[in-house]
Order: C-alpha cells, then sequence, then structure tokens
C-alpha cells in the first residue's frame, strides 16, 4: 500500500542508556555586579517571570502544526505534555551564570551551527544557568534565516519566551552579568548526562518550537535582510495547490569532501551496524530497496545534495525505474532552507548518517512525528535483503552519533 505520513520506525539497535559525561562550563567570567535600580529590577522580573502554559495556549502557540499546508503528526497529548514541562522559563537576571552566545564564526557548516544551538540550549538547563544570545551573532545569522524571522514589534519578547534565552543588542547590556564564555566547538562536542528519553523530549521540543515559526517570506533577519520562504522548494516542485496532498520521498546527498565522508560513515558502521558506504553511494538498487516495499515508486523522488558528486545523480537519472521519477529542485528555488523543509515534510527521507544536517532533518521529522527515516541500513550477508538496522532514537543517541547528537 501507498505509504502515508506513518508512525516511526521502532526496530534496531543502539539506544544507550545516557548522554554521557558532560565537559566544563566553559570559562571567562565578565563584568562586575551592577546596582540596579527598583524600576529596572522590575522590568526585569516582569520580562523573564516564567509563562504559565495557560498563557501559552492563550497566545496561541499551541495550535496544530502544520507546514507549508502540510500536517504534522505529533498528537495533541504529547505535545501538550512536552509543553507543560518545558514551556516555563526559568527567571533569567544577574544572580545566575549566563552562557552567552556571541562572535560570528562558528564551527562547521549550518548542520554543525544547529547542533550548537540546541546543544547551548541543552547545556544551559543541564547546568542551571541562564542562556543568553547576542543580537548579533552566528546564532542569531543561522536561525533567523530559516525561523523566527523580525517581523513585529514584539518579536524579541517572542524569541526570548519560545527558547528561554536573554537577547542582548548591544555589549554594554553584558554590565553586571555573570558570563560564561564557551566558543562554538566547545558547545558542538558538549554531550548532555540526562537520560537518553529525557534528551529525546527536550531536543523535540525546541525543534518543534522552531518549526512552530517558520519563516514565510515575511520579515528579516538579523542583518535586516528579508528572508526568504522556507516553502519555495515544495511550491516549486508541487504548487500552493496541491503541496498538501502530495506523495514524495527525498534523498540528501551528501559527498562530505570524499574520503573524510567515507572514513567518517566507516565508524559510524561499527557503531550502529549500518553499511560502510550505501548512505553516502546512494546506488539506485540500495533506493529501490527502501522505495518499492513503501509503494513509492510510483511517487516523485525529490534530490537533494551538496553537489560535490554528480555522479550520484547522473546514476539515478539513468536508472530505468528511477529516472523518470527523480525531481530537482529549480534553481531559482534552491537554497538551505527550502530543502530542508521538503526533506523534513517528505513522506520518506533516505540521508546520510554521518551528515549533521541529514541528522537535523531527521531529528526534525521525529519532532513532528513522522517516521520513515532510512539512514542506518544493511545487507543480510545471506539474503542480499536491506534492512534497518538502528532505530529511529539512534540519531539522538551519543553512544551511536557522539557529538552529533
Amino acid at each position: 500500500q501507498d505509504l502515508g505520513q506513518g508512525q516511526r520506525q521502532g526496530e534496531g539497535k543502539g539506544l544507550g542508556q545516557g548522554q554521557g559525561q558532560r565537559q566544563g562550563q566553559g570559562q571567562g567570567v565578565r563584568g562586575k555586579q551592577a546596582m540596579m535600580k527598583d524600576t529596572e529590577a522590575e522590568l526585569e522580573a516582569l520580562l523573564t517571570r516564567p509563562l504559565a502554559v495557560e498563557e501559552v495556549m492563550k497566545e496561541g502557540d499551541f495550535e496544530p502544526l502544520a507546514i507549508c499546508g502540510r500536517n504534522a503528526d505529533v498528537g495533541s497529548v504529547e505535545d501538550f505534555a512536552a509543553l507543560q514541562k518545558y514551556a516555563q522559563c526559568s527567571p533569567i537576571n544577574r544572580n545566575k551564570p549566563i552562557l552567552l552566545l556571541e562572535g560570528d564564526r562558528a564551527f562547521g557548516r549550518t548542520g554543525n551551527n544547529l547542533i550548537e544551538f540546541l546543544h547551548a540550549i541543552q547545556e544551559a538547563r543541564d547546568m542551571d544557568i541562564s542562556l543568553g544570545v547576542m543580537r548579533q551573532s552566528w546564532a542569531m545569522n543561522v536561525l533567523l534565516k530559516m525561523w523566527m524571522a523580525i517581523d513585529s514589534d514584539d518579536w524579541q519578547a517572542h524569541f526570548e519566551r519560545t527558547f528561554c534565552v536573554k537577547i542582548f543588542n548591544h555589549v554594554k547590556e553584558l554590565e553586571g552579568w555573570n558570563v560564561v564564555d564557551q566558543d562554538t566547538k566547545e558547545l558542538f562536542w558538549y554531550k548532555s548526562e540526562i537520560p537518553l528519553e529525557d534528551y529525546v523530549a527536550r531536543q523535540e521540543y525546541s525543534l518543534r518550537a522552531l518549526f512552530r515559526n517558520y519563516n514565510t517570506g515575511e520579515g528579516k533577519d538579523a542583518s535586516g535582510v528579508p528572508v526568504q520562504d522556507m516553502c519555495s522548494g515544495i511550491n516549486a516542485i508541487f504548487g500552493e495547490d496541491h503541496r498538501s496532498s502530495a506523495m514524495y520521498s527525498v534523498i540528501h546527498s551528501r559527498s562530505l569532501e570524499g574520503e573524510p565522508g567515507y572514513r567518517m560513515l566507516r565508524i559510524l558502521s561499527k557503531r550502529s551496524g549500518c553499511d560502510r558506504a550505501a548512505a553516502l553511494e546512494m546506488k539506485p538498487d540500495y533506493i529501490k530497496a527502501i522505495l518499492k516495499p513503501l509503494g513509492m515508486m510510483k511517487h516523485p523522488i525529490v534530490f537533494i545534495t551538496d553537489g560535490q558528486n554528480p555522479v550520484i545523480l547522473e546514476r539515478l537519472l539513468s536508472d530505468p525505474d528511477l529516472g523518470p521519477m527523480i525531481r530537482t529542485v529549480p534553481e531559482e528555488a534552491c537554497w538551505i532552507g527550502g530543502d530542508l523543509t521538503l526533506a523534513v515534510m517528505s513522506n520518506a527521507f533516505i540521508g546520510n548518517p554521518a551528515s549533521t544536517f541529514t541528522g537535523f532533518i531527521a531529528k526534525s521529522r521525529l519532532a513532528l512525528g513522522f517516521g520513515h527515516n532510512y539512514l542506518f541500513r544493511a545487507r543480510d550477508k545471506d539474503t542480499g535483503e536491506w534492512s534497518t538496522v538502528c532505530g529511529d532514537q539512534c540519531i539522538f543517541d551519543k553512544t551511536v552519533m557522539n557529538v552529533m547528537s
């Protein structure tokens, strides 16, 4: 039968019991405690007090989630339970150290940067410290291009409530704050020690918060540049009138600079049991072994890539079964946010687990209730049949993904 958005996969292995030992919280306390006027203290307390769940509900943040006209598959009970647990922010004030995201240089590309932001949220929770973000920083540069565009006077307050952070617009505002400095590489390498189940729930809550605020082409980014529409890829291929009902798969081909990519996948293969090369090479037989049982061979197969190895696309196009169904995003609609949304909202997703961008897509799909993520696959030596060897939660599991979790 044809594949619907479906349930999460449950097979596989590699579910660790925890997220490992945490690294140091960083060094570099900056500034001295400043005297605060009563009016300033009252204003700060008002802006940073915990937000009750009832207030979130009234503000309309908890609504059925649809992205580019396509419904997410998150149950209301599950989502509301997470809302009750994670939506209430602790007060942010000078009485507590604050981990600050600053500077314009980040470690790695977009997939790494998104991990770094999510790790920062987690580290602040783990350490019971506050999280701050400079308005002009790598974090804002990455996030606002795709989510949370500046489109209203209350944008800052909304961002702060959504992620339990404080935004600093100027360096002088840091006076009197006990700032914890940590570069983005340290954030990337951070591993939480909380149990895997709790880690997944917290990560998924943050991911849903992003997608409740995806950009639609209105508003500006941190540099004041008009944002693009995250739906541009879906719209370009399926049209706004048909995007809600379109059935399609996405292949994310990420070569990872050749040999380094093979080396990374071999490491993951040892931890997960997946094939040492298949997710990099994306050969036709590998793709068909996934899509045929799902009934997805008669529906469009969208190919997104880093463009480093054009042979992969050429090989798929030349296959008599796959070639007629392959679609690529038109150049005018091709950008990282549009590609990301295409993959996240697909009926089936095939990616490379050694890619942090694939990892972010898979995590986002799970946060939105979608199964059918095909990352960890291996072929049986006796039967020749392909199967998933590491379940959905493997993408969050540090015993499999290490720091990419």
